[in-house]
């Protein structure tokens, strides 16, 4: 189901659509555990160069498999899939720049 409006509280806080796709629950192919895209980002993903580069892949924190986004359903396109990988990878890319850390493990 897509979300098409926002609450005046998120949109004024610079949410969109695409952050709600980042925090939707997914559920690991291999393993079950449930996870969002952003918490992989943060969590398994941390320390691989491609995760600020736009990576169209997700990693599941529990078993570290690694899998499409397109395959798990959150996106309904390649161009979509690119979008939302280089949405997500603009938020750690600018938390890094920010807090001056290294997006290393």
């Amino acid at each position: 189901m897509e979300i098409s409006m926002l609450s005046s509280c998120l949109e004024k806080l610079g949410g969109s659509p695409r952050l709600l796709k980042t925090t939707r629950t997914l559920r690991c192919p291999k393993c079950g555990f449930e996870f969002s895209i952003f918490y992989a980002r943060a969590v398994a993903c941390r320390g691989c160069p491609e995760a600020i580069l736009g990576c169209e892949y997700t990693r599941c924190p529990r078993c570290d498999d690694e899998f499409p986004i397109n395959q798990i359903g959150v996106t309904s396109s390649k161009k979509d899939t690119r979008e939302l990988a280089a949405y997500t990878s603009q938020i750690f890319s600018s938390y890094y720049e920010d807090f001056g850390e290294n997006p290393s493990r």
